[in-house]
């Protein structure tokens, strides 16, 4: 009887040990204006030990033989020295030897090129993470400058996707050459159209709001053909590193954006957040144009702000409408941009990571 029940035991331990669940782990990475990496995690279940960080200029290697820094897991942050380089760095956090997840600074900091952003590092639904250094979204590349460009360069950006209007590709053509450029100029006037209605006092802060909202639609209900070509792209991996731009990277990049993260199964809550960051990125834009003589009354200045700020209810009107007629965005990517089951798969096999 004991040793039956001792081999009911050991056959359970080893059960529960083969079908434990990795927990949710969550880091995010920023790097200070000194030159310091903030790491923070957050795991749960909560687990008790030791986390150890390894750090590489490539996402998908590492040398784990030698850690940059230790730190008790229940802390839940770390500050790391990074190690001098024009490239990415990438930091790899391994959980008591046994779970890990790769991070790093979202924003890739530009001189001239305004809200460049990796969009790796979100998990889906599946608990499968977006693979860093893959996918950029970012404002007009046209203002790039050398370092800029040698930034570019250590990325390996192989082909870029210009969705400005033709226009701006003809006035601010781009000086960053890789292996292939598509342009895809999504229809939709630019904000540039309603300066004059601002300035004679006839476009008001609601009229902005009301426009901004419309525009997003307009954008995504209108523009299918160049959604359909975009999907060709990125479902063909010799185009990777890849990065994806419009005029400031907050309309046409973020409805792109929205696109391909619902079509990697990205939760809607994450898409808003990542389509908000625009305020941040874009922060010394907004002021610039705040203490310009030309927009000096308070009114102007508010208007402006509903028509270039990223408020989360535009592109919620958006994707609702979206749903509305097609019943779920997945319907929509399905029906209206052709993105077959076998062709999504293929993305998400490019993308994603365990």
């Amino acid at each position: 009887m004991i040793k039956k029940a001792f081999f009911l035991f050991l056959h359970l331990a080893v059960f529960s040990s083969c079908t434990k669940e990795k927990p949710d782990i969550h880091a995010v990475c920023e790097l200070t204006p000194s030159g310091i990496y903030l790491i923070k995690w957050e795991i749960y279940p909560p687990l008790e030990g030791s986390v150890k960080i390894y750090e590489s200029s490539r996402p998908d290697s590492f040398d784990l033989n030698s850690p940059v820094a230790e730190q008790n897991i229940s802390v839940g942050y770390k500050n790391v020295l990074s190690m001098p380089s024009i490239a990415r760095t990438y930091f790899n956090l391994v959980f008591n030897k046994e779970y890990s997840v790769i991070t790093t600074s979202r924003s890739v900091p530009m001189q001239k090129i305004l809200n460049f952003r990796d969009i790796g590092g979100y998990f889906n639904k599946t608990k499968k993470q977006i693979r860093w250094g893959k996918l950029y979204r970012s404002g007009s590349l046209a203002p790039a400058n050398r370092y800029d460009i040698y930034v570019l360069n250590s990325l390996g950006i192989e082909t870029i996707i210009d969705l400005r209007t033709e226009n701006d590709n003809y006035f601010h053509p781009i000086k960053y050459q890789p292996e292939r450029i598509f342009n895809l100029p999504l229809r939709g006037n630019n904000h540039s159209v309603f300066y004059d209605k601002i300035l004679a006092g006839e476009m008001k802060k609601r009229d902005a709001f009301i426009h901004s909202q419309d525009f997003f639609s307009f954008l995504l209900e209108n523009n299918t053909d160049y959604f359909i070509k975009m999907f060709d792209i990125l479902s063909d991996e010799k185009n990777y590193p890849l990065v994806f731009f419009c005029s400031l990277g907050r309309d046409r990049s973020a409805i792109a954006t929205a696109l391909i993260l619902s079509a990697l199964d990205i939760d809607r809550e994450t898409i808003l957040n990542d389509f908000m960051l625009s305020n941040d990125l874009l922060v010394d834009f907004y002021s610039l144009m705040e203490n310009a003589d030309l927009f000096s009354s308070q009114e102007v200045q508010e208007t402006l702000t509903a028509l270039f700020n990223s408020n989360r209810e535009y592109l919620t009107y958006a994707l609702e409408r979206i749903e509305k007629e097609y019943g779920s965005i997945q319907n929509y990517l399905e029906k209206e941009l052709k993105l077959t089951h076998k062709k999504r798969e293929k993305l998400k096999e490019i993308l994603l990571s365990e």
